[in-house]
């Protein structure tokens, strides 16, 4: 009896003390995200008089188009760097990442130089900018960023990574905010944050300099060959996944854009912009510290893997309520006082998007359960699903007014992400794979 409650208590405090590194570790990367998205809150309402709607609704379809080929930039190998057991393979994991990075973006580069001056103006009047080549470096910066963060993750550099964010932040906005006095319009935009990811990816780079370099030497073909085969879910199916999700919101972008007026597609991509900052802040930093934990229990105790998204649910449940609240209640009071008159018409889209990105907020962070390579297959198909129902469905109301459109919108998100909550559920309760590694020795980096 004295040996069982002495275990329990054991139990206990280790249980305590896991909470306690939990909290510290989102602690540390959202006071990074907080200072990453305060400062272009901050500068939101000087940017929104430097640029005009239009202005946003290029920076919103070129973060689109660069986020969608970003996505696939290492044929998503990249998203394995957290799961093998052993340092080593996760490092040759990184180098095959890279190796695959950097051959897209030659090729991207070799493309749109032999095609750029070919191009319908009619397409780039669509897009609203003359922008596509700068889409090499925004994938290869975006993709190394992703690269390196997983990296840091994994080996518990949450303080470094929130030092970075928070350069990353600082950059972009001060930079968008000058450009934007120069006269740049949407390009000042655009060069603004592409001058905030370089500055994110130097500042992770060089805190792990040295674990990269220490770990140099046990990188082979052999060794990346091995972990490419044993992860080929990640490049065969996670990488039709990532089109389909990132393209899904660049479609919708490019249906407004197509349906409705420059105007109408700039004040909403900035409503998204904006409803998104704040919860980011938090979901971001939850999910990437979700993301080291659920792949150690998935190693370890993969039992406790739903209670642990069960717990996480419902406190992005409480933290999302008063926001959506607040936003419906109260949107166009908020954004005329804080942005100004010319965006009153915003403050009416973000009442009626505040559900839509609530539920977001929510669901998001949890898929990292999703990410694990037993439930890859799961998470492709929701996001096909979203991708095709969210085409047909905007499609079919393209001819609704603005506000209809964005109820019907909303309406969509509901649905799907409420299926994707019962989707990352189910893939909490399967059981992972018997793990081999590719190879067996093992070191410590």
């Amino acid at each position: 009896m004295i040996g069982s409650r002495c275990a329990q208590a054991l139990r206990n405090r280790l249980s305590g003390l896991r909470r306690q590194r939990f909290l510290g570790h989102v602690a540390a990367l959202m006071t990074g995200s907080v200072v990453a998205q305060a400062i272009p809150i901050l500068l939101s309402p000087v940017l929104t008089r430097l640029y005009v709607p239009e202005d946003f609704a290029a920076l919103a379809l070129f973060l689109s188009v660069s986020t969608v080929i970003s996505g696939v930039g290492a044929a998503r190998y990249e998203q394995a760097i957290l799961l093998p057991p052993a340092d080593e393979d996760a490092l040759n994991i990184v180098a095959l990442s890279w190796l695959i990075l950097t051959s897209l973006c030659a090729t991207l580069a070799l493309l749109i130089a032999v095609s750029y001056g070919s191009l319908p103006a009619s397409w780039l009047e669509t897009l609203h900018g003359d922008w596509l080549y700068l889409l090499p470096v925004a994938v290869f910066v975006t993709t190394s960023f992703q690269i390196l963060s997983l990296w840091n993750n994994r080996c518990g550099r949450f303080p470094q990574l929130a030092v970075s964010r928070a350069a990353q932040g600082t950059a972009a906005g001060s930079a968008q905010c000058g450009l934007g006095y120069g006269g740049l319009h949407g390009g000042g935009l655009i060069w603004g944050w592409l001058l905030g990811q370089c500055v994110g990816v130097w500042m992770l780079l060089r805190s792990n300099l040295a674990s990269l370099r220490l770990g140099r030497p046990h990188i082979n073909r052999q060794r990346m060959a091995a972990n490419a085969r044993y992860y080929k879910r990640f490049p065969l199916l996670s990488t039709w996944g990532s089109v389909l999700d990132s393209s899904a919101f660049m479609v919708v972008l490019l249906i407004v854009s197509h349906t409705f007026s420059s105007n109408v597609t700039g004040l909403f991509s900035f409503t998204q912009r904006v409803l998104a900052l704040p919860l980011f802040l938090i979901s971001s930093a939850i999910a990437q510290v979700l993301h080291q934990r659920i792949a150690r229990m998935n190693n370890e105790d993969a039992d406790g893997i739903l209670p642990y998204v069960l717990r996480a649910a419902a406190v992005l449940t409480a933290i999302a309520i008063p926001f959506v609240v607040l936003l419906s209640l109260f949107g166009v009071e908020l954004f005329t006082f804080v942005f100004g008159a010319t965006w009153t018409e915003a403050g009416r889209y973000a009442g009626l998007l505040s559900l839509a990105v609530g539920i977001r907020f929510i669901v998001s962070p949890l898929t990292v359960v999703l990410a694990l390579n037993h439930n890859i297959k799961s998470s492709v198909q929701w996001q096909a699903l979203y991708f095709f129902s969210v085409v047909i469905t905007l499609s079919l109301g393209s001819s609704l007014p603005i506000e209809d459109f964005l109820k019907l919108y909303v309406a969509h998100e509901l649905l799907l992400y409420s299926l994707y909550f019962i989707v990352i559920v189910k893939g909490a309760l399967r059981r992972p794979e018997p793990v081999t590694q590719p190879l067996a020795d093992d070191v410590s980096i």
